[in-house]
């Protein structure tokens, strides 16, 4: 029975043992560790849960080179880079993960629930611009611009002229 570290949607986080990580249903059965006396066992829904973080931290091993790189996106808009090993477990209602960050000397194993993602993709390479130039609002605006502009043909689009009014065109 892993402990695991719960990281709720909310910000709240609670240690647990957990029995199963299947991700085969869609609650998590957890005895609960912690402070208060009075709680022994409880149901988290995983809608709720942002991630789980299994066990402990293990040193990373020496060679990445057979592991995919994965961004993993939130739908609270956070972002997490790892290199994740290719034995990653899928259940039905999310997945278990041995992640490495980029620059981290440890490997840690990551129970995500699928309704805590947008998508996770794999990358081709680690994105080397700061994060501000990755995905800041300036690029998005160009983004729009130039997609606009190629709407337009490369011209500005007068709205079109009708004869009749509004009213007049209505059936009825």
């Amino acid at each position: 029975m892993p402990l695991v570290l719960i990281s709720f949607l909310d910000g709240e986080i609670v240690h647990a043992e957990v029995h199963d990580l299947s991700f085969d249903r869609p609650l998590v059965e957890a005895e609960v560790r912690g402070a208060d006396p009075n709680n022994e066992l409880a149901l988290f829904p995983l809608t709720a849960i942002r991630q789980l973080v299994v066990g402990q931290p293990v040193p990373a091993p020496a060679d990445l080179a057979g592991w995919d790189r994965a961004a993993f996106h939130f739908v609270d808009g956070q972002v997490l880079r790892a290199s994740v090993a290719p034995d990653s477990v899928l259940g039905r209602f999310g997945g278990l993960w041995r992640a490495v960050e980029p620059g981290s000397p440890e490997m840690r194993i990551l129970g995500i629930p699928y309704s805590s993602l947008k998508g996770v993709f794999k990358l081709r390479q680690w994105d080397s611009r700061p994060v501000g130039a990755r995905s800041g609002a300036a690029a998005h605006l160009n983004q729009v611009a130039r997609i606009l502009a190629e709407r337009d043909g490369g011209g500005t689009a007068s709205p079109p002229v009708h004869e009749h009014p509004l009213i007049s065109r209505v059936r009825q």
